[in-house]
């Protein structure tokens, strides 16, 4: 199985965090499963560590190679869709996350759960 991990969970994997859920642990660490993040995600990771918001994680290419992540590249194509979607959340990057699971039907790992309201969305969490 493939999924997607959203920025914070990135963050908390690396970290041992225990704001992770036992189901987003089980998945992300079974060794069928592919982990992936979105270009999104690799463009919001170091805006959001220099305003201080992961506190001393550091860069992000020491984390995506200690969890074996890959990089998925941001469809031009997808932007219509990340416009055209419900209201539901606000922030233009999880708006964006949301068109790629939704185009690449894989689920998205997240604590955030305005994400999961969104119809088709499947959410690696609870």
């Amino acid at each position: 199985m493939t999924i997607l991990l959203d920025t914070h969970v990135i963050v908390w994997l690396a970290a041992g965090n225990e704001r992770l859920s036992k189901r987003a642990i089980e998945a992300a660490l079974d060794p069928d499963t592919r982990l992936v993040i979105s270009a999104v995600t690799a463009w919001e990771y170091p805006d959001l560590d220099q305003r201080g918001r992961f506190k001393g994680s550091g860069p992000l290419a020491p984390i995506i190679e200690q969890l074996d992540i890959e990089i998925l590249d941001f469809p031009a194509a997808l932007w219509p869709l990340a416009a055209t979607l419900p209201p539901i959340h606000r922030d233009p990057i999880d708006r964006m996350l949301i068109a790629h699971v939704l185009a690449l039907d894989m689920p998205l790992v997240t604590a955030d759960a305005n994400i999961a309201r969104y119809p088709g969305v499947s959410v690696i969490w609870e």
